[in-house]
């Protein structure tokens, strides 16, 4: 299909509509004026209907072009305003790059559709500001996560090379380059499960219970608990409420909340609580710790990389990990249709509640 001017399409649509109503109007003058049974002779011999006829033709011979040229008029300026804000729209399109988002359209003063649409690009520019903002950031964050130990490792090598060196100096110099290492693979893994996590292709999802995650989780931490001198208790309630999810993403979910609070609480006498809840629409998972509690802005905490200052749970945790966890936890959650906030535990401490939708079937 050809591409065409809305402009165009709009004032020939109106003139095209005007000239059909003045034929139509016309020709049902006409068939009034012919179908009437009664007809009668004027005093220069002609029929009525004839000199009828030519009175409507001849009206609309003057009418039609006045009508025209009154439409076209019209046509021209409603076109213009209609245009206008779509042109405008499509200029900011064309002008707008990702270093160039802080701008809004003028916005109309009447209220219809073609307010809504400017309304709705302004929000999509700021929407749009915000994601690269953050994308930004967090592949500044990443990419410094990755560059420290790659320094620590090339000048720890450096050092070493430029003098002899026993076995044993050797040795220390591997365990600390070996130590960095274990940190850029598990920044590098971090990265690989949060994009899975908010990946928009479909993982394969089945009917699992809860309770069977949490368990295996549980399970699977209480050794690193104990050796951490943190007490590990797992869900009191037996509750066999069952979600249609990626058992494997849920486990990594709540796998990484109970990191993060044993974490927070490394120190002997810590104790970190795993519950279940059964709500209407929701499996819920909570971990409770008694550990330093939460900063001020717990949102921060969900942030991949962010690091926050002072005696709290947020600098507990970024100090113990890569700062991706929570993120983690958060992307497989909203992937759910679920949700993982954060608030005061009731120990003192930070809780995470992750809700999930139940399963429909």
């Amino acid at each position: 299909m050809a591409r065409g001017s809305i402009r165009r399409r709009f004032m020939i649509g109106t003139i095209a509509t005007t000239l059909l109503a003045i034929v139509l109007f016309a020709v049902g003058s006409f068939l009034a004026v012919y179908l009437d049974d009664v007809d009668m002779v004027t005093d220069d011999g002609d029929s009525f209907r004839d000199e009828a006829a030519e009175l409507i033709f001849g009206a609309m011979a003057i009418a039609a072009p006045l009508a025209v040229i009154a439409a076209s008029i019209t046509a021209i300026a409603l076109a213009r305003r209609v245009a206008r804000p779509i042109e405008d729209a499509v200029q900011a399109a064309r002008e707008t790059t990702a270093h160039d988002l802080q701008r809004t359209l003028p916005v109309p003063v009447r209220d219809d559709e073609l307010r809504d649409l400017v309304v709705s690009l302004n929000e999509l520019f700021v929407r749009l500001d915000e994601g690269f903002g953050a994308l930004g950031r967090f592949a500044a964050d990443a990419s410094h996560e990755l560059r420290t130990p790659l320094a620590v490792i090339a000048t720890e090598l450096e050092v070493a090379l430029r003098h002899p060196r026993s076995v044993e100096d050797w040795e220390t110099t591997a365990r600390a380059n070996l130590d960095e290492l274990r940190r850029m693979s598990a920044v590098v893994e971090g990265l690989l499960s949060l994009a899975r996590a908010g990946a928009d292709a479909p993982v394969a999802r089945m009917t699992v219970r809860v309770v069977d995650c949490v368990d295996a989780v549980v399970a699977q931490l209480s050794a690193h608990a104990t050796v951490a001198g943190v007490t590990l208790v797992g869900p009191a309630a037996e509750i066999s409420d069952h979600v249609t999810a990626n058992p494997a993403m849920i486990e990594t979910a709540i796998r990484n909340l109970v990191e993060n609070s044993l974490a927070a609480v490394a120190r002997d006498g810590g104790r970190v609580e795993v519950a279940l809840e059964s709500e209407a629409d929701h499996v819920v998972v909570i971990v409770d710790d008694d550990g330093p509690g939460l900063g001020a802005a717990t949102e921060s905490l969900f942030v991949p990389f962010h690091r926050g200052s002072g005696a709290s749970a947020d600098s507990a945790l970024r100090s113990a990990g890569v700062g991706l966890g929570l993120a983690i936890a958060r992307r497989i959650a909203v992937s759910h249709g679920g949700t993982l906030t954060a608030s005061i535990s009731p120990q003192g401490g930070a809780r995470f509640r992750l809700a999930i939708p139940r399963s429909k079937e």
